[in-house]
């Protein structure tokens, strides 16, 4: 999901697109479908607790997150033990994919809440038992939204007029700068690479209406007992231009993000002027099989703000109907310091970020392995401890440009004397 939330977190886009989540309240209010998510919740722990075939684990939070609702319909054990037989297996034989589950399901539709609960335990494991058990076999039933990309007349229609754009304009590699939507957008160290279909190596020799899109994106990875680390990820999507006369968007691209399919919508609504340093603004509508979403971002040929170019970042943004002041400002810092070293100081917190952590000294990082017993106070603790508190802390990384007293509120930059001033 290159809009991470989720991406797709929107992470792109995240997504980004966890079984249980991804839906906002008003969303949810929209849809009508409280009662849907409580038992999707309850579907998810069931599951967890199927897997490690102690059900009194989970007993007591089933009632509570069911909300009495939970329909036992929803969930068809016999599915994991044939369908999913080889994901299941897996996922029994990994303590993170169990915790997982047990962890999105406790977050009951707060996407934020599900983020941590993948940057803690998200693995390969638990994205192929949640593409098994709820798309590919069906063994959990919460899907609420028909599979499928909209087509170029019936996708939603843009928030101002499109700038032609063609793929080898977009070809090579492009940083996340700033993003609209804090549920999908704003993940640390976002980069993305455009290259022709199955090419390895970017190239701006793009021929066809067809492109391979690598997405990349880092989350902070803590837990108990263990020093801070980052959870670091890569998608794949292939981004499709339209051509059809009268289409609504620019482009339309597919993925996965932790095991589930997504579909978006592509809108570039601006563009650099030839004065200035190179962005696009990026506008995208999107869907997973538990909800629709929306959102937007910048892009940059550098992982920082391209001063000269705010200006009309702003203005595009406002012409939008989005306020520029409330976008986040991508914390791109694990590429590297800035190009323009008379720059003011990065605009994010001096408290250390998780890639600084991880650096820790190596006594710190070489913990002896846990014993048994300690392990398996461990695993009780962890699958029953209250998942949204660490959500809550990764979305408070965040700053909004209102915060970046670098730019004033149309986007100009600064002077140095004067911002120091001001800090």
């Amino acid at each position: 999901m290159v809009a991470i939330g989720t991406s797709r977190i929107d992470p792109r886009h995240a997504a980004a697109a966890s079984a249980s989540t991804q839906m906002s309240a008003a969303a949810v209010a929209r849809h009508g479908a409280v009662s849907v998510w409580q038992q999707a919740a309850a579907a998810l722990l069931a599951s967890a607790a199927l897997l490690t075939g102690t059900p009194a684990i989970a007993e007591n939070e089933l009632a509570a997150v069911a909300g009495g609702t939970f329909h036992s319909d929803m969930v068809q054990p016999e599915c994991f033990a044939t369908s999913c037989k080889a994901a299941t297996k897996a996922c029994a034989d990994n303590g993170d994919c169990v915790k997982g589950l047990a962890c999105t399901a406790k977050c009951m539709g707060d996407a934020q809440c599900t983020v941590g609960c993948f940057a803690r335990y998200g693995n390969h494991v638990l994205d192929e038992m949640l593409s098994c058990s709820i798309e590919d076999a069906g063994c959990i039933k919460i899907a609420i939204v028909e599979p499928g990309a909209d087509s170029s007349l019936d996708a939603p229609l843009p928030p101002k007029a499109l700038v032609p754009t063609t793929p080898s304009s977009m070809s090579g590699r492009w940083y996340k700068v700033m993003g609209w939507n804090p549920n999908y957008d704003c993940f640390e160290c976002q980069r993305n690479s455009f290259s022709k279909p199955s090419a390895s190596v970017v190239s701006a020799d793009i021929g066809s209406k067809s492109m391979d899109v690598e997405v990349e994106y880092q989350m902070p990875r803590q837990r108990s007992g263990m020093p801070a680390d980052s959870f670091r990820s890569t998608l794949h999507e292939s981004l499709q231009f339209d051509s059809t006369p009268g289409s609504r968007r620019t482009a339309h691209t597919e993925g996965k993000m932790f095991g589930l399919t997504f579909w978006e919508n592509w809108y570039v609504i601006g563009q650099n002027s030839k004065q200035e340093a190179p962005f696009r603004f990026v506008y995208y509508t999107g869907k997973t099989l538990q909800n629709r979403y929306e959102g937007a971002f910048v892009y940059a040929r550098k992982p920082e703000l391209p001063a000269s170019a705010m200006p009309h970042i702003y203005r595009l943004a406002r012409e939008a109907g989005m306020e520029p002041t409330n976008f986040c400002a991508v914390d791109n810092n694990c590429f590297g310091a800035p190009s323009d070293q008379s720059a003011q100081p990065p605009p994010f917190t001096p408290v250390a970020s998780a890639a600084e952590a991880a650096e820790a000294p190596p006594e710190e990082q070489s913990a002896q392995p846990l014993s048994p017993l300690r392990q398996s106070l461990r695993d009780v603790q962890e699958l029953l401890e209250d998942p949204r508190p660490f959500g809550r802390e990764i979305f408070s990384r965040q700053r909004p440009m209102k915060e970046i007293r670098e730019f004033d509120f149309s986007g100009n930059r600064l002077p140095s004397a004067e911002y120091q001033t001001l800090r």
